[in-house]
């Protein structure tokens, strides 16, 4: 009996091995068609939830030639990233995928999308050109390239693993950091705590441990990637920016990834945020590549 050949478009709420293992020779043909570093978040593929489709696969003759992600994070916005192999572009796939994207975000009352697109991507800036895609914003990826000596800081600020009943504190940091709705982040953290294997808040606080009093400074995320780890969420409160806090967290936040031996790790940056960009950079963070985000109304 003949196997059926897989053919045309199809969505997925989890994904087996072997179609992880079909993306990830997608995204090196891609990759080296045009020197890119594709933006694919490998450890959330291998954990969807299994509750809704989040991934569009594109067939021909049973040959994988077009994916997209959707990054379903429970609000008004999800973000896209996707790719088509470099000899079959031109031909409507990505528009395909990402109209099936889009009819299964309006179930979900997503008011709009988010597409990332690599700035040194010539096909996929347009693709969005195309699409009338609204030019949103863009961040430059850093990786860890030279280790620093640890610079100190100030004795009363703790940089320690937040606990959950601290949930308050980090969207505290975050609301007044980012200007995001609170309730949106409150729901963003609570479900990455719930998922401690991957993902690791810290918080910088004034005071002893224990005693009720502790003041928040500042906080980040770690999310343990694949091979690599990305500090996100990264926000020092406005009353201490300026003061040293920020280097002080991100230095004890590095160290103590590299004591549990993760050796590679990576952080986004806005690209007109000059005081961040210099953080970064003299805490021995170098520019990997540049992202660009566009907007497409859902």
């Amino acid at each position: 009996m003949a196997i059926e050949q897989r053919q045309g478009l199809v969505s997925k709420q989890s994904l087996s091995e072997d179609e992880i293992a079909a993306i990830r020779a997608l995204a090196l043909r891609c990759e080296q068609a045009e020197q890119l570093h594709m933006r694919i978040d490998w450890t959330m593929l291998q954990h969807r939830t299994g509750d809704r489709p989040n991934d569009f696969l594109y067939y021909s003759n049973d040959r994988l030639i077009g994916y997209l992600a959707v990054d379903d994070r429970g609000g008004a916005e999800n973000e896209i990233t996707g790719m088509v192999d470099p000899e079959q572009r031109r031909r409507g796939v990505f528009s395909l995928l990402l109209d099936a994207a889009f009819e299964e975000c309006r179930k979900r009352d997503v008011l709009y999308m988010i597409l990332i697109c690599e700035h040194s991507s010539p096909s996929g800036q347009a693709f969005l050109r195309a699409r009338d895609a609204t030019y949103s914003e863009a961040e430059h990826e850093m990786l860890l390239t030279e280790s620093k000596a640890y610079t100190g800081g100030d004795d009363r600020v703790l940089v320690r693993p937040a606990r959950h009943d601290e949930v308050d504190k980090l969207v505290q940091v975050q609301v007044e950091s980012f200007e995001q709705e609170e309730e949106r982040l409150r729901q963003r953290i609570l479900k990455h705590m719930q998922e401690p294997d991957l993902n690791t808040y810290y918080i910088g606080v004034f005071g002893e441990p224990g005693v009720g009093c502790e003041e928040v400074v500042g906080c980040c995320r770690a999310d343990m990637l694949e091979g690599i780890v990305g500090i996100y969420a990264f926000g020092v409160r406005p009353e201490y920016q300026g003061r040293g806090y920020g280097r002080q967290i991100l230095e004890t936040v590095i160290q103590d990834l590299q004591k549990k031996g993760y050796s590679r790790i990576m952080l986004d940056v806005n690209v007109e945020n000059a005081r961040a960009l210099h953080l970064y950079r003299s805490s021995g963070f170098t520019i990997r590549t540049t992202y660009d985000y566009y907007i497409i109304a859902a």
